[in-house]
């Protein structure tokens, strides 16, 4: 007999939330397990001057971060989709020690990206994404809703953040499901869809790869693809490299092209689709960058207080 196929929307069913269904559920943020936290603490004081850039990740030394991991990793991949580890500034850890916990924790998930180095540094450096080719990290803006990399081959599973300073007037987190509004565009909006999974041209920004009008004509790659993984869709956006792109291949987008998008940051904004929250000094974030788009509020810093962040880019196993 051959087995029924089960709709998407009942095999990810916990993937596909709306903002309600999430915070009802504690699934999704936690603290560092008790067995976890002594075998790190542990763990780093074996190791006097112990840092980030010095610190090698072998699970055998830490296996009950590598077991932290793969929970954490699974609930990521077909679970919420995202996890706030909070409170982990709790521990007393110095700075550098937290780093090498965030480092820990992210080879647990997986393989780290070095596009941007193991750990990259968030933090404003008064450069504006509008008038040159930077990340939008290096800023202080709203970043609107998207998904971290705008290069055709790279794709982050996750991203992760640790929080090392908020910011006193703004930069607050928020989250959109992005299967949740493919699904609505597969029931309301069937047109637009098709336009959304068109290959698009995108700006290139990604580090190590040289700006030319070849390199821009083959970072090309729709926002939504079929994909073989958890959701059965890849969700890759950033409007703003998007319009650049094809601006600069001389392709501006059209419009059709243009409302399509709008629905699309309309419907990653509606309050049912996402949610808002703010990370302390010590708290780490994990986000599906496949399947969910997030953003951050515009901030200030102060002379007396500087936002800022680490982030890491994770590679998934294949066998996940």
């Amino acid at each position: 007999m051959t087995a029924a196929i089960t709709p998407l929307t009942q095999r990810w069913s916990t993937l596909s939330w709306t903002a309600e269904e999430l915070l009802a559920r504690d699934s999704w943020r936690g603290t560092l397990p008790a067995d976890v936290a002594a075998e790190f603490v542990a763990f780093v004081a074996r190791r006097p001057g112990l840092t980030e850039a010095t610190f090698v990740h072998d699970p055998c030394e830490l296996p009950r971060m590598a077991a932290f991991g793969a929970r954490v990793r699974e609930s990521l991949l077909t679970g919420d989709g995202l996890f706030w580890l909070r409170d982990v500034g709790a521990l007393g850890l110095a700075a550098e020690h937290l780093r090498c916990l965030f480092v820990a924790m992210g080879c647990a998930l997986g393989a780290p990206m070095l596009q941007y180095g193991r750990l990259y540094p968030v933090f404003d450096r008064g450069a504006s994404y509008t008038t040159q080719a930077v990340p939008v990290s290096m800023t202080n803006a709203d970043t609107c809703f998207h998904t971290d990399s705008s290069s055709v081959g790279v794709v982050p599973d996750f991203v992760g953040l640790l929080c090392e300073q908020p910011s006193d007037r703004g930069g607050d987190s928020l989250v959109s499901n992005a299967l949740t509004v493919h699904e609505v565009l597969q029931r309301l909006h069937p047109q637009a869809l098709e336009v959304l999974r068109q290959p698009r041209i995108r700006d290139v920004v990604t580090p190590g790869t040289e700006k030319t009008i070849e390199n821009l004509l083959r970072n090309r790659f729709p926002v939504f693809a079929d994909s073989i993984g958890p959701g059965g869709v890849l969700f890759r956006y950033m409007r703003y490299w998007i319009e650049v792109g094809q601006q600069k291949a001389g392709q501006p987008l059209d419009a059709e092209q243009l409302r399509a998008l709008d629905l699309l940051d309309e419907l990653l904004q509606q309050p049912e689709h996402c949610v808002r929250f703010r990370l302390e000094a010590g708290d780490v974030f994990w986000v599906n960058n496949r399947l969910l788009a997030h953003n951050r509020t515009a901030y200030t810093d102060t002379p007396e207080n500087q936002r800022r962040l680490q982030r890491m880019w994770i590679q998934a196993p294949v066998s996940a």
